[in-house]
């Protein structure tokens, strides 16, 4: 037998004792029924954190997941909306400014539900998890209807896009929950 084919042969044998270091799980049943499937997915697809997750990721794991994805998504949003203040600070009107810092309130608020979204699921106390995910999507709502108020005069529409995108997320974290039960 040639060496090669011996050392490939060898090198195949040893990977399948371990889990493909790029499987990711198959997370169309996780996100088949939420409210914004396609953002479910993708957000997760394009995440370098589900990279490591095996392929035989639990449910529970994968929300987990989607959860940190959606945390990291709220943090981008809320430093956006500070550097549109800071960035656009002689052009806004001082209303405006007043909304771009109510909404990153309530996103930064939004994130510290999340964060007890993600311990309460370790124990495993759903009705917490409910009240919890309310909490932050109401935050998200308001954030956004306060950059609706002023929407005609934001010099970007791109933090308002972000912060829609924010709340699907947490709706689909919602959904997630749910199904879990």
């Amino acid at each position: 037998m040639n060496i090669n084919v011996a050392l490939s042969l060898s090198f195949s044998l040893c990977l399948s004792f371990f889990p493909s270091l790029n499987a990711t799980p198959d997370i169309s049943e996780t996100c088949g029924n939420v409210r914004h499937k396609d953002l479910c997915i993708s957000s997760f697809e394009s995440s370098n954190i589900a990279r490591f997750l095996p392929s035989n990721a639990k449910p529970k794991v994968i929300a987990s997941i989607i959860i940190k994805i959606t945390v990291s998504n709220a943090s981008d949003v809320s430093r956006n909306l500070k550097s549109a203040v800071l960035e656009g600070s002689g052009s806004l009107k001082p209303e405006v400014r007043e909304k771009y810092g109510i909404c990153d309130r309530e996103v930064v608020s939004a994130m510290k539900e999340l964060d007890k979204v993600r311990t309460t699921m370790a124990i495993s106390s759903r009705k917490s998890e409910d009240l919890d995910m309310k909490a932050a999507i109401a935050k998200t709502e308001k954030c956004e209807e306060e950059l609706k108020q002023v929407e005609a005069e934001l010099t970007d529409k791109k933090q308002l896009e972000e912060v829609v995108v924010l709340k699907q997320l947490l709706e689909n974290i919602d959904d997630i929950i749910k199904a879990m039960d």
